[in-house]
């Protein structure tokens, strides 16, 4: 019955589990080491992984006496092997088919990640909610961490990624490597993220700008999220400009606040936070203060500012693309998001059409050449020559030679 979906057998790669032993070539006489390794999947082995098992799904019946028909016995056959599964699968599949077996592939605990990718893939625009939305965590990661990135990537936009990172410790080039994520949607850097030292800082977002710049990454990103990260500065307001599509920069116990409102403003970013920040999270909708829905909310409603950039169709279709939302290292309790406390939440809002301001919005982040920090108002007096310096060289010469 696999043949009813055309399922094929698993992509295999070799790994380092292996087995050598010794050989002899009768033909040369060279005696040489002959490998033997193990086949796995190509797709990372915890983005297959699942809470059920596809051995369960031998024991699905149909409901109610009588043979099975032919689509619950096609969907028996997909659960049983739905490891293979793969969007060239389900291309010809119905809608009205595939539902019923994904909906079977939930209930059954048999929703991997990978296998949300494939249905996410093929049924794009489906009126779904399990499907339009996948929620996915990882406490401790043991790989590498381009080896739980990598499969977030949809070079063709089937989802869009939410990538939440905390407590964890990774290197610059990783975090710099994030520009390859060209379905990112939403990025938040939260507590404890250090590579290895100190978390983010304004060279790292410097040079996401200037990837958005020459090679048009993050062409997706709409807000950037920073939870407790104390080495950024208000200098980096300068690099956002960069990013093409972003429009909502937000950060909770940073060392950046309304102190910087001005400067923002010169930039372009408006800031925003209390009663404002909560009439728009209502208005983009939100119906908690939780801090995925907020996320979420925060997405949909920099979507005004993508307009300028394309029709009110293209952003309606971008929000209608499924959206993954993962979270890379040990989960930040999903506590109610505060707006009014001394380290509540603080966004930028970019503006469509920035102010002008006439005065160099960064030029009091910058110390002027030669700039001390004592008084400079103290009376110089006139420095007196010495008598030697009043002489000419001939009255020099003179007293000299006597």
């Amino acid at each position: 019955m696999s043949r009813l979906l055309k399922i094929t057998s698993r992509p295999t790669f070799a790994t380092d589990h292996h087995r050598s032993t010794k050989a002899f070539n009768q033909e040369s006489g060279q005696v040489y080491t002959e490998t033997s390794t193990r086949e796995c999947s190509m797709t990372a082995e915890w983005a297959w992984k699942t809470i059920g098992s596809s051995r369960d799904a031998r024991r699905f019946r149909s409901r109610g006496p009588g043979c099975s028909s032919l689509t619950n016995m096609a969907i028996r056959s997909a659960l049983v092997n739905s490891l293979s599964l793969t969007p060239e699968s389900l291309k010809k599949v119905p809608w009205q088919v595939g539902k019923s077996l994904w909906k079977t592939i939930v209930a059954s605990k048999l929703d991997s990640l990978r296998i949300w990718q494939v249905f996410a893939s093929v049924y794009l625009g489906e009126d779904d909610e399990t499907l339009n939305r996948k929620e996915y965590v990882v406490l401790r990661p043991e790989g590498s961490f381009t080896g739980y990135t990598s499969p977030l990537i949809s070079p063709s936009f089937h989802w869009i990624t939410f990538l939440t990172l905390s407590f964890i410790t990774c290197s610059r080039t990783d975090l710099l490597q994030l520009s390859r994520l060209v379905n990112l949607g939403v990025l938040s850097i939260c507590e404890k993220v250090s590579c290895p030292d100190i978390g983010l800082d304004d060279s790292i977002v410097r040079s996401w700008g200037r990837a958005a710049t020459e090679s048009n990454a993050f062409s997706m990103l709409r807000v950037l999220n920073c939870r407790s990260q104390k080495e950024i500065t208000p200098r980096l307001i300068n690099y956002l400009n960069d990013f093409s599509s972003l429009a909502l920069f937000a950060v909770e116990d940073c060392n950046i606040g309304p102190q910087d409102k001005r400067l923002a403003l010169g930039l372009g970013w408006q800031y925003k936070t209390g009663v404002d920040l909560s009439k728009f999270l209502v208005e983009a909708g939100a119906t908690n203060s939780a801090w995925d829905t907020v996320v979420s909310a925060l997405f949909r409603g920099s979507g005004s500012f993508s307009i300028k950039h394309m029709t009110a169709e293209g952003v309606a279709a971008v929000d209608a693309i499924p959206v993954l939302q993962f979270s890379l290292g040990g989960a930040v309790p999903d506590a109610v998001v505060d707006v009014t406390g001394s380290h509540s939440l603080r966004t930028f809002h970019r503006l469509k059409d920035p102010i002008t301001i006439s005065v160099n919005p960064i030029k009091h982040l910058k110390r002027p050449t030669g700039q001390t920090s004592q008084p400079t108002n103290h009376a110089r007096k006139k420095p007196m020559m010495r008598s030697t310096k009043q002489q000419s060289m001939e009255n020099m010469l003179m007293e000299f030679g006597s």
